[in-house]
């Protein structure tokens, strides 16, 4: 099918019906919003626009609030959901019944932000008194007030030394700076020496160097007054007191968390809510009226309308975008077809003055793939696991539309491994030991790659035949015909001929058939140009092209590698897990092995098809007729983080 019609839909509403408009817009679905022109905007409106913009600032705050409580929640509150379960569904109801307790999760935010912030503050605490505890255990038995180490001429240092050669070191030094200190041990285990050293005041500053050169650790300054008992009995009671305060907090952070599965139903309304306000808030218009434009397609328009007019005071017009308007392009394609859609637009969608190649792709994406995997096994199981992500996880968009394609592309393995005889490699005969074997209807590959390769470049030369035909149509529907037959169908003769002239069929036909088509191109390749003499010589340029599609149809021998190599590899996966031999231990280590290296071969295998059979497409497929450039419709529309929002019945036959 062709690329959707798109129209401009304008509508001229009342600004204090705009939020409920541009809701029903969202909840349609069916309108891309054309941002307006800047120039149209005066400096009163953008002044006006200023608290509408800090309100969107405020809900990328509120959402990222929301964030960090869902991720306590979690933390705190694991859900436990199936396997592979989607996302939790909520309808309308309960939706806007959690918008209505907005204020009342918020103040739970607030204080989930304020027992997290005092839990932090609380656990350094306790770690600091920890550190100190530990510090003070050693000199409980010291009568001597800590905070009360100096008098009016003695100053008193505490602390402690590893070794009692740096004990030695202090006293021989002090002994010879500071002859009227005195250093004595109060301690000792194998933690170290506890120390005191007495001095002068007036020759404190000379000790204390002293005693840290020794490896002096001292123990750490003492705010209040008290023994090291005394000290480490009130460092007891805060540590009981912080710890009891941080159970509570805990407690009471536990109980909050238990309001994540809301958390998340609000962060999603705030979401909704502030898609709505950014898509509004640079809307044009007057003191009273608004106006919009967007891009609908066109057998939505009167929906649309429907949807508008039935509701609110609006003015529609709409009209068919024009062959200069630079639309959003929609692609529209059978539900076989439709999963294809996203490699073209991994590519680049089509630009609105070509044709959705994706048609035409998809049974050539379907054939490759399937024949570079090529396994009864293997496409099983990829089919299988895609299966389960649809009906299981229910993915959608992008991911669903690749998932659904991988899930056909697992359907033509199982096809070609059909044809090539192989299942899990030889798994049938390495487990039968050569009694059993899967006859492959056309040949095995491991028998003849020669005749693989040469049925791969035959089926790169149709493929890079239907991309000619494509450009070749193109030109005949925009009134250039005559180019299509002097510059392409003559290349359809040199390659045929030159194939046939190759495969050594058809006597002399493929060589009339090969200078035919180069006759015509070097006649009429230059047909642009006057002169008579340039006319012949880019004629005979147009000829070096050749290399170019030789080029391309040996790109396809690259089917054979992929082809052998998942066969090579699921045969030596074989081959090691029979090693255990025909018992029940090596039965075991046969199914050990089968899964770890069957498993690693898909995965490597599936990619490698997956990546190479976009290539064939991308350079050589599309490079003959398609350029794209053109960008998807995105419309305005619901979107969620946490949650899918269910519609109702009607708003379900609203939208359709």
């Amino acid at each position: 099918m062709p690329i959707v019609k798109m129209e401009k839909l304008t509508v001229i509403g009342l600004r204090e019906e705009r939020d409920p408009i541009m809701d029903t817009l969202m909840r349609l679905g069916a309108v891309e919003l054309i941002e307006p022109p800047t120039e149209q905007e005066t400096s009163a409106e953008e002044a006006a626009l200023v608290p509408e913009r800090q309100a969107i600032q405020g809900e990328i705050s509120l959402m990222s609030r929301l964030e960090m409580a869902i991720d306590i929640a979690r933390r705190r509150h694991p859900v436990k959901r199936k396997m592979f379960s989607g996302r939790r569904q909520v309808d309308a109801a309960t939706l806007m019944g959690v918008a209505g307790r907005e204020k009342e999760l918020l103040g739970q935010i607030a204080r989930i932000e304020q027992n997290q912030t005092r839990i932090a503050e609380l656990r350094q605490q306790l770690g600091h008194l920890a550190t100190l505890r530990d510090l003070l255990q050693p000199w409980e038995g010291l009568d001597l007030d800590l905070k009360q180490q100096q008098t009016a001429h003695v100053q008193v240092f505490l602390g402690s030394l590893d070794t009692p050669e740096m004990l030695r070191q202090a006293e021989t030094q002090l002994r010879e700076e500071v002859p009227e200190s005195l250093l004595t041990v109060l301690s000792e285990d194998e933690g170290g020496l506890r120390c005191a050293a007495a001095t002068l005041r007036s020759r404190s500053d000379l000790a204390r160097s002293i005693l840290r050169k020794a490896g002096f650790s001292p123990l750490p300054e003492i705010d209040t007054p008290g023994t090291p008992s005394e000290q480490l009995s009130r460092i007891s009671g805060q540590i009981r007191e912080i710890q009891q305060e941080l159970a509570r907090r805990e407690q009471e952070l536990d109980e909050l968390a238990q309001s994540g599965a809301d958390f998340e139903v609000l962060h999603d309304f705030l979401l909704i809510r502030h898609d709505r306000l950014k898509a509004s808030s640079d809307l044009p218009g007057s003191q009273h009226t608004f106006w919009l434009q967007g891009w609908v397609p066109a057998h939505l328009v009167k929906s649309v309308a429907r949807g508008l007019e039935s509701r609110f005071m609006v003015a529609l017009s709409h009209e068919p975008a024009g062959p200069e308007d630079e639309y959003p392009i929609l692609l529209s394609n059978s539900k076989l077809v439709k999963p294809y859609e996203v490699i073209v637009e991994m590519f680049s969608p089509p630009s609105t003055r070509e044709q959705d190649p994706t048609p035409l792709l998809a049974p050539f994406f379907f054939f490759f793939f399937g024949m570079m995997l090529s396994d009864i096994g293997y496409g099983l199981l990829l089919s299988g696991l895609c299966a389960l992500l649809l009906f299981k996880v229910k993915a959608k968009g992008e991911m669903g539309r690749m998932v659904k394609m991988l899930f056909l592309c697992g359907i033509s393995s199982v096809i070609w491994g059909f044809l090539f005889g192989s299942f899990f490699g030889d798994m049938v005969s390495v487990l039968s030991q050569g009694r059993l074997v899967i006859p492959a209807l056309w040949f095995n590959p491991m028998d003849d790659a020669t005749k693989l390769m040469i049925w791969s470049m035959i089926f790169g030369v149709i493929h890079l035949f239907a991309g000619m035909g494509a450009k070749a149509y193109l030109l005949f529907v925009t009134g250039r015909g005559k180019d299509a037959v002097l510059d392409i169908f003559p290349w359809y003769l040199i390659i045929a001929g030159l194939g046939i002239l190759l495969g050594g069929i058809g006597g002399q036909t493929g060589l009339y058939l090969a200078l035919t088509g180069a006759s015509v191109l070097v006649l009429f390749g230059g047909r642009g140009t006057r002169n008579p003499v340039m006319r012949l010589l880019k004629g005979l340029l147009s000829l070096y092209d050749i290399t170019s599609y030789i080029s391309d149809i040996l790109s396809y021998t690259r089917i054979l590698a992929l082809v052998l190599a998942t066969s090579v590899i699921a045969m030596v996966v074989n081959l090691l897990g029979f090693l255990g031999g025909p018992s029940i231990t090596g039965f075991f280590f046969y199914v050990l092995v089968a899964i770890l290296g069957h498993g690693l071969n898909l995965a490597l295998s599936a990619l490698s098809a997956y990546v190479h059979t976009s290539r064939l497409h991308y350079v050589e497929f599309f490079g003959k007729f398609y350029d794209g450039g053109g960008r998807l419709w995105r419309p305005l529309t619901i979107k969620t983080r946490y949650v899918d929002i269910v519609r109702s019945p009607a708003e379900a036959m609203e939208k359709a």
